[in-house]
């Protein structure tokens, strides 16, 4: 393969030149990172207007433009990733998906600092300046990817919090120039991603929302406990694969979601709750198989919240791990069940899995999330009531800078924080 060959395969790969491929990926990370963080290639996840195939040379995971997708793939650089015909009908709706109008973006401030960092090819003085921006959002905008440019220096970058719609946030950045009405500020989000992850969501809220309906209705000495509790299995089930989907993709754009549910003070069988516990409430011969049980049973927290709770179910023959969910909140408890086999029903028994790590780790990264977001809308409410205040200082520059700097210090240690948080979150639900 010449090099004319290689060159146009990578135009045909990303749509453009070579040095463009830093802006291809304005929603999520480039599926090479996703991997090397512990994403498998089954799970990347591409980003908007890209479709997901296997490098023939190295078998290698690869996003490319959906458009060239079928030309990859005869001229023999590219396969699909199941080695499965492609989904011409997938393919085309992602080929023709129109943009979408995502946010309006207002320049709030530009303040000149004092120093000088050099002179331009014109012969004219390159400065620092510190600019505060708001974006208001049309919709959900997720990962929030922004490109800030002047006539000297050209920026990109990640807001740590997700946009909500019809909200504006004030964000801010340096960057240097000559002219600082040069300055421009677009965002690189295409909406793909935030369409799906609301998606996402969406359906899993509905799905918890059926779980929680059939938990409090469910009760042991009922006829129906049986139908109930494969019920609560299958949904538990789909509810599981939703998070995992959703904590995947949140976690391949750095920002994590939580879901907060909670449940009565007292456990199901109607004793006051006192520390953590686990116990078997019922168990019900499944319909037509023998040896096959319908086991019902309770997990309770104490005084303090239990992080993603999973337990073992085991018996005289088998043993299954249960991921019950995000979190049991302190003083409350989940009823749920599970098909398990057994020689003698009275074996069945359920005990804690030793989930202590991730469970500490993310309610420390929880706490360190809320406490840094916490900050920032301190700082950025003190700088928005600056900036907006008629009669400044004479110290003003000095003022805005500093909160200018703690605002970026802020929002990378959050955005660190985030990943983490949805690396833990993904991993427990995979």
């Amino acid at each position: 393969m010449n090099f004319l060959t290689i060159s146009l395969m990578a135009i045909l790969v990303t749509g453009v030149i070579a040095p463009s491929l830093q802006y291809s990926n304005a929603d999520v990370l480039p599926p090479n990172h996703q991997v090397d963080i512990g994403i498998s290639t089954e799970d990347v996840v591409c980003d908007s207007g890209l479709y997901k195939v296997i490098r023939a040379a190295n078998s290698s995971i690869a996003c490319v433009k959906a458009k060239n997708v079928l030309k990859l793939i005869a001229n023999g650089w590219a396969t699909t990733v199941d080695k499965e015909p492609i989904d011409e009908e997938v393919l085309n709706t992602i080929i023709n998906r129109k943009s979408i109008d995502l946010a309006q973006i207002n320049i709030l401030e530009t303040v000149a600092l004092k120093t000088q960092t050099g002179t331009a090819a014109s012969g004219k003085s390159v400065s620092n300046y510190d600019v505060i921006f708001e974006i208001c959002a049309y919709t959900p905008i997720y990962a929030p990817d922004v490109n800030v440019a002047s006539d000297s220096e050209t920026k990109h970058y990640e807001l740590a919090n997700l946009i909500d719609a019809d909200s504006c946030v004030i964000s801010v950045t340096k960057i240097k120039a000559t002219d600082p009405t040069s300055i421009k500020i677009i965002l690189l989000n295409k909406g793909d991603i935030s369409e799906k992850v609301v998606m996402l969501q969406n359906e899993l809220d509905s799905l918890k929302e059926q779980l929680t309906t059939i938990r409090s209705s469910l009760k042991v000495t009922d006829p129906d406990s049986q139908k109930q509790g494969v019920k609560i299995a299958e949904l538990r089930k789909q509810i599981n694969d939703k998070r995992e989907q959703l904590h995947r993709t949140l976690f391949a754009i750095h920002l994590p979601s939580t879901a907060k549910d909670k449940i009565g003070e007292m456990t199901f069988s109607g004793n006051v709750i006192e520390g953590n516990s686990a116990s078997v409430l019922s168990v019900l011969n499944a319909t037509q198989t023998p040896g096959l049980y319908d086991a019902i049973f309770e997990v309770c927290a104490g005084s303090t919240t239990i992080k993603l709770p999973v337990i073992k179910v085991t018996s005289d023959k088998q043993s299954q791990t249960i991921k019950m969910g995000d979190k049991i909140s302190a003083n409350s408890c989940q009823m749920t069940s599970v098909k398990i086999e057994a020689n003698d029903k009275s074996t069945i028994s359920v005990t804690p899995a030793g989930n202590a790590d991730s469970s500490n780790k993310a309610s420390d990264l929880e706490v360190r999330i809320n406490s840094l977001q916490a900050s920032m809308i301190q700082e950025k409410q003190t700088l928005k009531s600056l900036i907006h205040n008629p009669d400044r200082p004479e110290n003003f520059v000095e003022l805005v800078d500093t909160h200018v700097i703690k605002i970026i210090e802020l929002r990378n240690q959050l955005i660190l924080a985030k990943a983490e948080f949805s690396k833990i979150m993904y991993q427990t639900y995979n």
